[in-house]
């Protein structure tokens, strides 16, 4: 029912968006501005895409492609082919989607929200599926294959089609040189080879072993995390590992988009980093807690106001530890202050119900 719930919803924002997308088409065409509005192709020719375009347009071909096989499987396969399947879809998250969907949410959302307020609701859309994608790969199982297999398959293509039709003629029309140079010259966080070397300065050690992250992680905080604010580096977006790491480490696991930004609706972007402190020191007041979700509010801040933010962040005092998760944004944290942890060069499990709780020898605080 939840699995349907989700998917009602998330036609529901996508059909939404798509109202905006007209309606600003509308305009334009009432201003006469008719040479910036982007034209429905009246046959199926593949766009033409060059430059900084071109790779982002590739990926979804094979995107596609991928998902008619993944759709394929789910539909006719038998057992083996299932469990196939599955391991296909992972190893498919490893190589290439995971890549492309940080392409997407660091170079073309982010400036789309900050500079073109208009296609905000798009964007809301589009970082939302990139979520319900990346929570479809985490949580396939066996038991489930057949039913994980076909949403996987639906939504990438829905969600692909989606892009190529709304996104991609709006970064062609709107973005500057510099923004499209960015887009050419973007370097995803990738899975690293994990190196017997230890890591530099205050970044938590490198491990193969799936729950060395957490030990690491637990080890970070007995130290320099017992007080203040820290900042942990996550190599990719998922929730479950943040919950995870909350209970283990006793602290209260606070969704800052779920809990303050969703009661603001379409007008979140206009809360200020002012008052996502605020927040955070009033939910800090009396036990720690893991902030998840704050990059949901600095997406619509410029570089420069992330940057700073989390700086002082790291400096300021607090009333009982505060942790911030971080993926989309590692490059605005100074990775050598003190109180970051950098889980980049670590294998993270792919299935947490798997994984054995350590022993629990935290200090007090």
């Amino acid at each position: 029912m939840d699995d349907e719930k989700d998917s009602f919803l998330f036609e529901i924002a996508r059909i939404k968006a798509k109202i905006k997308i007209i309606v600003i088409r509308i305009y334009d065409f009432i201003k006469g501005d008719m040479s910036n509005m982007p034209h429905e192709k009246k046959d199926n020719k593949t766009p033409n895409y060059t430059g900084s375009m071109k790779k982002l347009f590739n990926d979804h071909s094979a995107g596609l492609e991928f998902a008619a096989e993944i759709s394929k499987i789910a539909k006719e396969g038998d057992d083996d082919a299932l469990k196939e399947g599955i391991e296909k879809v992972s190893r498919y998250n490893i190589e290439e989607l995971e890549s492309h969907l940080q392409h997407e949410e660091q170079v073309i959302l982010g400036p789309l929200i900050q500079n073109h307020s208009e296609y905000i609701e798009l964007c809301i859309t589009i970082g939302k599926e990139h979520g319900y994608i990346r929570s479809l790969v985490e949580e396939m199982t066996i038991e489930t294959a057949r039913k994980d297999l076909a949403d996987f398959g639906r939504i990438l293509k829905t969600h692909t089609l989606m892009e190529d039709k709304e996104l991609f003629p709006v970064v062609e029309k709107l973005f500057t040189q510099e923004q499209l140079d960015a887009i050419s010259n973007f370097s995803p966080l990738r899975y690293q080879p994990v190196s017997d070397t230890p890591s530099a300065g205050n970044n938590c050690r490198n491990s193969d072993d799936k729950q060395e992250w957490l030990l690491d992680v637990m080890e970070f905080y007995n130290g320099a995390g017992q007080q203040g604010g820290s900042i942990v580096l996550f190599p990719r977006f998922n929730p479950e590992l943040i919950e995870q790491m909350a209970g283990q480490m006793g602290l209260e696991f606070f969704n800052y988009q779920q809990e303050v930004m969703e009661e603001y609706g379409q007008d979140a972007d206009s809360i200020s980093l002012e008052q996502l402190e605020d927040s955070l020191r009033s939910k800090a007041k009396h036990r720690g807690i893991i902030a998840h979700n704050v990059e949901a509010l600095l997406c619509v801040k410029s570089k420069q106001e992330r940057q700073t933010w989390l700086q002082a962040f790291l400096d300021a005092d607090w009333p009982n530890p505060i942790f911030i998760p971080i993926t989309i944004y590692q490059a605005d944290v100074s990775n050598e202050h003190h109180k970051v942890c950098d889980l980049e060069l670590h294998r993270m499990p792919r299935n947490i119900e798997r994984a054995e709780p350590i022993p629990n020898n935290r200090a007090k605080y």
